[in-house]
């Protein structure tokens, strides 16, 4: 499946085209049953002070999203081109397969009961042994026409790597579908990236996610019907970290992973900042001031940006057109020929977010 020919070319992009829509109506329509499955056992998300929300709101449709990804790639397996692509990749997808399932087990209990910074620290971390121990890793880097290993190291950072990620996409999501409208761009970002390096794997796992994403948007959209919680935030986090450090060929990994990062330029940013403002907040031992960094607040862009604009709808808008500059970015850098417009852009999104951050805080 996927090989890139042109006589097969339509018919492959058929194949993608019809994995997106029936990705976005299973999301779609797993998204009632969801919804009525929370509101029965009283999953909900309660107003409050870091809530922008003002009625009570069903949580648990990650869950939809998670179907809506799973349940049309099951079906497509069926296909003999596409049983064969994930034969090639058997141990991306077992490892996808056992991480996913720690960190949906972790999301819905969260949810529903409740989990404290340790215990998602230590899940999290967890699934992302399972990702580097299957191959999603940085394995080596290449530097002026030298490659180095990186040996236990480069494992390292992608642990690192995937935790960070998973806990970006966690907070971003703060305000009725700005994850949702994140996640999309960075998974159409993945799809095309994908297609230009002519990763089958990425790409048919890119486009299930978008559909999905798509599918649960109208329930997710301001105001919002139902929230994708933590079951929905830490998988897709889980998702995009891996395929943005999957190593498809044999292409050095600088060219591999510098579109992918560029592309989670908003969630990575945002979260390093405010983790970082956390940090440097009244001084208490060191060991209270790490734990901090995980705590609640109200210090994310979205946060400062509804305050200022006093619209939720403003705010997505402007966080969104800054995640679409770091993608045209993100994918502009592995086109040679285009790579520095590419860094360029993205420099000029990365200026845009900070002037927005900045230029928006409160007065205190």
């Amino acid at each position: 499946m996927l090989s890139f020919l042109p006589d097969r070319m339509s018919e492959e992009l058929l194949a993608l085209l019809l994995l997106l829509v029936s990705s976005a109506v299973t999301s779609f329509l797993a998204t009632i049953a969801v919804r009525h499955v929370a509101d029965r056992i009283g999953a909900h998300d309660h107003p409050g002070d870091r809530r922008a929300h003002e009625k009570i709101t069903a949580r648990l449709g990650g869950l939809a999203i998670i179907f809506g990804f799973g349940f049309p790639l099951l079906l497509l397996a069926g296909n003999s081109r596409a049983a064969e692509l994930a034969s090639k990749n058997i141990s991306y997808l077992c490892a996808v397969l056992a991480a996913g399932s720690i960190v949906v087990g972790l999301g819905v209990y969260d949810d529903v009961v409740g989990a404290d910074a340790t215990r998602k620290f230590a899940a999290q971390t967890a699934a992302a042994i399972i990702l580097v121990s299957f191959g999603f890793h940085f394995g080596s880097i290449s530097i002026a026409g030298y490659t180095f290993k990186l040996g236990i190291i480069g494992s390292l950072a992608s642990i690192v790597w995937i935790v960070g990620v998973i806990n970006a996409m966690n907070f971003i999501d703060g305000i009725d579908s700005l994850a949702t409208v994140v996640a999309l761009t960075v998974a159409v970002t993945f799809a095309v990236i994908a297609f230009l390096r002519r990763d089958a794997f990425s790409l048919v796992m890119m486009t299930a996610l978008a559909g999905s994403l798509i599918g649960f948007y109208p329930w997710n959209k301001p105001p919002a019907k139902i929230f994708m919680g933590d079951t929905g935030s830490l998988f897709i986090g889980l998702i995009l970290a891996a395929i943005s450090i999957a190593k498809p060929s044999k292409s050095p990994v600088a060219l591999i992973i510098g579109g992918p990062m560029l592309a989670l330029a908003v969630p990575v940013i945002d979260t390093l900042i405010v983790m970082k403002q956390r940090f440097e907040g009244p001084a208490t031992p060191l060991v209270r001031r790490i734990g901090r960094m995980f705590n609640a607040d109200r210090k994310h862009i979205h946060h400062i940006l509804v305050e200022r604009f006093g619209s939720i709808g403003k705010t997505i808008v402007s966080i969104w057109l800054i995640t679409v500059l770091f993608a045209v970015s993100a994918v502009m850098t592995v086109v040679d020929a285009l790579k520095p417009y590419g860094y360029g852009i993205g420099i000029v999104g990365l200026v845009a977010m900070l002037f927005l951050r900045y230029t928006s805080a409160r007065k205190r």
